[in-house]
This record gives structure tokens, C-alpha cells and sequence, in this order.
């Protein structure tokens, strides 16, 4: 940012955030019970009545193999799979039949207790991270070339990614209610988010280790209240991350938290909804999700079996998309361009300013999602008038070609 436009952005700051009218702070989304709107920035505090997220049975999961089903990731176009003991290998899925198509044999990785798989633009990262007892000290993850998945069985040799709790000082064994188990993570930015599957508190813990070959620290972020156990994760294209898992209650609901509209790398700092989807003793016991597209995936199960019951594994689809189109009126995470508008509530002109290279795109929609403005402005600052519009509450979009728009709340007088 320019020294003269910084001094404009920090003196105005100042002012509106004076008058309570700039920078308001408080639950953005329109979906929430607690929605404000005279708020400009998502603070985490949105609360959300109770709901339910359909989900359609696509098939059974083929037996005995997938029984044990754990971790499931989406690559070219391709679901995969794996169990959670004994075999090391990945197992391609037909989303249709629920069947093995191919599978994977991984060389030099001995299956402890592998939790969760995740892919990114480069490797393949599998999990060996669970720990009922709480007492292990091989935590790891192995790290294959991305390439793993295109042979029939491949030779290549892992990188190991080891690592500790920051937290941890206590290795005795406490069988279902330690605190240091863990069943999902997800890899973001070179960095690996790791979620706690705590037995004792039923907290989502959020851990960060890098992730590179080495013996690394998993460091203490943040938490929530999961009200049950995480069992898998999974971020979409849009960076919306979800998290699943049931409750170890009679009979054991299933859930899923979606987290979105958050700041930065920080999961936790935005909109954190909770989605019903189900029981145990009807949908099986929930210990995989991925995205496919968009906000569309699947959930799948492992074999459930208690008393009388047992649900044989099955694969889910669901789709989160109805409960995030449109739904906030928060200033967005700015990814390599950063915005910011002013003043406000605006009069006749709308200025926006920042930092960004080359030309910009913007539109401006009400909040029923009607296009009212749409424009390239060749450089920043630059400014709109807002003729023949009424006043009230807009979002106003801008983005440069090679990223998402950041959307950002307008208030005019």
C-alpha cells in the first residue's frame, strides 16, 4: 500500500471505528439467529439453530476390504480409500458401485493405525496418527509423490513427517479417554491442521505441523467444543473445511461441523456450523469425508456393529452449497490482493483502495444476489457512483482474474 493511501486507510479507521459505524465487529451471516447488521467483520460468534444436512446413500461399500474404512480423499477425478490397521494400501472407489477398482500397495509404511489420507498439488500425506491409548510415541505421517496413485504398485519410498504434542506430557496409557488421539487433519499451505479426536473433553483441538520431512512439534492453535469425537476433515477449492464425526452416546449421533469466513489460516476465527446427519445405527459410524466439487462430497462409514445392530460400510454424498451461497455480509480473507472501502455507510461515491497489481474487477449485488453494478477498473484506488441505488445493505464484490473474489460489506446511506 502507497504511504499516502496507509495514512488515508489508518485515519479513517480510526474515525468510523470512533463512531461505531466502520470496522463493526459481530456475526456476519445471514443464516445465523444471531445476525447483525450493522456488522462488517465476522467475528467467529454466529449461532445457528438446530439443522439437519441431508445426505443420499450412493451404495454399500464392498466387504470385507472396506469394513475398516477410515480416511477418504478426491484426485483426478478418482475417490480413495483406505483401512485402518494391517494393510498398507490405497484403494481406488467407484462412487457408483461402492467397489475396489484398483488398488494401491505403498512400499516402506507399516499400517499402526492410519487415520486419515490427504492429497495436495505434489504428495500424497497418510496419517498414521491414531492413538486410543494415548501413549504412543511413533506419531508420523509419510509423505509419498503424488505419482503413487498412477501405478498398479508403486516402489516409491516415503518421506516421514514425525511429530509430538506441544501439550503432551503424560504418556500413560488411558484407554478412550486420552486426550491425544487423532483421526483428521488436512494440509494447507505447506502446513499440516491436525484435529483432535479427544476422548475426555470431546474438543476439537487444532494443532499445526509443517509439513516436511523431519521431527516436528505439533503446536497447540486453538479449539472448539466438538460435542462428540472428529474421525475425518476435508477443505474444498473455496476453503470451506469440514469436519465429521459421531458422539460415543446411546444411540451415537453423527455430525458434521462446517467451518468458513474464517481469517487467514486461523479455521477457527470465522462461522463454525454444526449439521446433523444422522445416527450410527442407521447411517453406520462416520469416519471419512472429501470434497469432490465445489462443496459436493462424500461421508463414508465403517462396519457399525453393536447389540443388535450392523450397518455395513457405505458411501454418502452430501452437498453444503444451500447454507453458503451468499449467506455472509463479511469483509472476506483477502488472499495476495487486499481491499478495503470507504467510506462508510457511503453517499454518492463508494472509493476502494488497497493493494493489487493490474486490473480489477467488481460487482455490486443486493442481498437477494441481483447484479446491480459491474465494472474493470485498470488500477486502485478507484470509485463508484451509486446512482438510482437505494440505500441499504450490498456486496460488493472484487477480484483480479487469478483469485476469488473478496466480498465485501457495503452500507449505503
Amino acid at each position: 500500500m502507497r504511504p499516502a493511501a496507509l495514512f488515508l486507510y489508518c485515519f479513517l479507521s480510526a474515525i468510523f471505528a470512533a463512531s461505531g459505524t466502520y470496522g463493526q465487529l459481530g456475526c456476519t451471516d445471514l443464516q445465523a439467529t444471531n445476525y447483525d447488521p450493522s456488522a462488517v467483520i465476522n467475528d467467529g460468534s454466529c449461532v445457528y439453530a438446530a439443522t439437519t444436512l441431508s445426505t443420499t446413500q450412493l451404495n454399500f461399500l464392498q466387504t470385507p476390504i472396506l469394513d475398516e474404512n477410515s480416511g477418504l480423499f478426491f484426485k483426478n477425478n478418482q475417490l480413495w480409500s483406505h483401512v485402518d490397521d494391517t494393510y498398507n494400501e490405497l484403494y481406488e472407489i467407484d462412487t457408483i458401485s461402492g467397489n475396489v477398482t484398483r488398488t494401491v500397495a505403498l512400499s516402506a509404511a507399516y499400517n499402526y493405525d492410519w487415520e486419515e489420507a490427504q492429497v495436495d498439488s505434489q504428495y500424497v500425506y497418510v496419517g498414521d496418527i491414531g492413538n486410543n491409548y494415548g501413549n504412543r510415541t511413533d506419531l508420523k505421517f509419510f509423505r509419498y509423490p503424488l505419482s503413487v496413485l498412477d501405478t498398479p504398485s508403486s516402489g516409491a519410498l516415503p518421506d516421514t513427517i514425525f511429530f509430538s504434542y506441544s501439550d503432551q506430557t503424560d504418556f500413560t496409557s488411558a484407554f478412550r479417554t486420552t486426550r491425544f488421539d487423532a483421526e483428521a487433519f488436512i494440509v494447507v499451505n505447506d502446513t499440516i491442521q491436525l484435529f483432535s479426536k479427544d476422548w475426555k473433553f470431546k474438543q476439537a483441538r487444532r494443532y499445526t505441523i509443517p509439513a516436511i520431512p523431519g521431527v516436528h512439534i505439533a503446536q497447540l492453535q486453538d479449539s472448539i467444543s466438538a460435542a462428540g469425537l472428529i474421525t475425518g476433515a476435508s477443505i474444498s477449492s473455496n476453503g470451506v473445511v469440514v469436519l465429521v464425526g459421531y458422539d460415543n452416546a446411546i444411540p451415537p449421533p453423527c455430525f458434521l461441523w462446517a467451518l468458513y469466513d474464517y481469517s487467514g489460516s486461523s479455521l477457527y476465527s470465522g462461522n463454525k456450523r454444526k449439521f446433523s446427519i444422522g445416527s450410527a445405527i442407521t447411517v453406520g459410524q462416520t469416519e471419512g469425508i472429501c470434497f469432490r466439487s465445489g462443496e459436493y462430497g462424500y461421508i463414508s462409514n465403517e462396519r457399525f456393529q453393536q447389540s443388535i445392530f450392523n450397518v455395513a460400510p457405505q458411501l454418502r454424498s452430501f452437498d453444503l452449497s444451500p447454507f453458503l451461497i451468499q449467506n455472509s455480509t463479511s469483509i472476506n480473507v483477502p488472499l495476495k490482493h487486499s481491499f478495503f472501502v470507504y467510506p462508510i455507510p457511503a453517499l454518492d461515491v463508494i472509493t476502494i483502495d488497497g493493494v493489487s497489481d493490474g486490473s480489477v474487477q467488481y460487482r455490486l449485488y443486493d442481498l437477494g444476489g441481483r447484479q446491480l453494478l459491474k465494472g474493470v477498473a485498470d488500477a486502485i484506488p478507484f470509485s463508484i457512483r451509486r446512482d438510482g441505488i437505494a440505500g441499504g445493505i450490498y456486496l460488493l464484490e472484487v477480484s483480479r482474474d487469478d483469485e476469488s473474489p473478496l466480498q465485501l460489506r457495503i452500507v449505503l446511506n
